[in-house]
């Protein structure tokens, strides 16, 4: 590895270990008061025509701190791609179901608009944001009643190749992920939650990749953003044609 290349490494392990350690003035807090979910999600792509493709998204969600598990299926999904790739435009939909240990269960849809851009740049690192409109349609099965949520959420992240520079996105190598997301919600007028997230991916080959994935988030409980939860998460990315991956997912996408 040459010496620019592990310096990149070397820095990009430093930004991650100074956000892990320096995130949680949380961790002061009492650990009865952080909850931890754990999550494992799908994300298969495929081809359509030209620039568009199609996404679907499979997740469950535990969390035995909340007493609630959530069933995932996104679809359908769809990434138009400029050409040079700076800008992807994203739609789809989402259905979530939340089963409850201690209250009723919920459905929710949500619909969602999308804009990503990304920084070109010769070091072969990932630098994106990606903002997206989301409409949040929930059912109670307790009242039997709907609620509607209008939000707005924004990932400015990074992906840095842990290789060399030659090497970089290539099958059998690793990259480290970071990146924020406030989440800004129309019917409380304030950003909530917030997440910070880390991590480190497997590429296997052209069509699949594995993502360890740390999440922060602070919420607000009583009105004013606290560190609530930790989220554990395994993501794994599937192309269902050859060379897809590297053109739509530079740059994560979660529920």
């Amino acid at each position: 590895m040459k010496g620019s290349s592990l310096a990149r490494v070397v820095g990009a392990f430093v930004v991650l270990a100074g956000l892990f350690a320096a995130a949680p003035s949380a961790r002061a807090q009492e650990e009865d008061d952080v909850a931890n979910e754990y999550r494992i999600t799908v994300f298969p792509n495929y081809p359509i025509k030209d620039q568009l493709t199609g996404f679907g998204y499979l997740g469950f969600v535990t969390n035995p701190d909340k007493d609630y598990h959530l069933y995932y299926l996104g679809w359908p999904g769809f990434i138009w791609t400029a050409e040079p790739n700076w800008l992807q435009l994203w739609a789809g939909l989402f259905g979530i179901y939340t089963d409850n240990e201690a209250k009723a269960d919920k459905l929710e849809l949500r619909p969602f608009l999308g804009v990503k851009t990304l920084l070109p740049n010769g070091i072969k690192w990932h630098i994106y944001n990606l903002t997206r409109y989301e409409y949040r349609a929930t059912k109670d099965f307790g009242t039997h009643d709907w609620t509607y949520v209008n939000r707005i959420r924004s990932r400015f992240g990074l992906e840095v190749p842990l290789s060399s520079q030659a090497r970089a996105w290539q099958k059998k190598t690793f990259y480290g992920i970071l990146d924020v997301e406030p989440f800004y919600r129309f019917d409380h007028d304030t950003w909530d939650p917030v997440r910070l997230r880390m991590g480190v991916a497997y590429i296997f080959h052209g069509r699949v990749r594995g993502e360890f994935i740390y999440h922060i988030q602070w919420t607000r409980p009583n009105g004013t953003l606290q560190y609530t939860d930790n989220i554990f998460r395994l993501n794994i990315k599937i192309g269902l044609q050859h060379g897809i991956l590297p053109r739509v997912m530079e740059g994560d996408f979660d529920e």
